[in-house]
């Protein structure tokens, strides 16, 4: 594996653990952190929120290079690999290695950005339940 994947995987297994962690606290504390203070989930979606917005630029450039690296495999053949491989060609295959780790750190930058878009889910459906209850807890103090 090449340091450039290594450090790749390495990212990817950081940035998972950091998502994982932010999902349970939002699983474990979702329920008694709205009871306590709407505002700390505000603040948590407005945190994700901009999170996503910084990282729109990168998202945009990710899609284009997965895209690219889509319409360029399907342009390649195995036919041409081995005839590389066969012809002593690694300059290109080291130009295709590139280019496929490339295009694995624009899918990892893709399913990052997915990660956050979740949470903004869970965050906003979480507020959404807060906003039903309080009017149907509203409801049944008035009737």
């Amino acid at each position: 594996m090449s340091e450039r994947m290594g450090r790749l995987c390495d990212e990817l297994r950081i940035k998972l653990h950091s998502i994982d962690r932010r999902l349970e606290a939002l699983k474990s504390n979702g329920v008694a952190a709205f009871e306590k203070s709407q505002d700390l989930l505000e603040s948590q979606l407005d945190r994700v929120e901009q999170r996503i917005y910084d990282n729109r630029v990168t998202v945009e450039a990710a899609n284009i290079r997965v895209k690219t690296w889509l319409a360029e495999k399907r342009a390649g053949s195995i036919a041409d690999r081995v005839l590389w491989k066969e012809h002593h060609k690694t300059h290109l295959l080291e130009v295709r290695a590139d280019e496929a780790e490339t295009y694995a750190i624009a899918v990892f930058e893709l399913a990052a950005s997915a990660a956050d878009e979740a949470a903004l889910a869970v965050l906003q459906a979480l507020l959404a339940r807060n906003d039903a209850d309080t009017a149907s807890d509203a409801e049944v103090s008035v009737g």
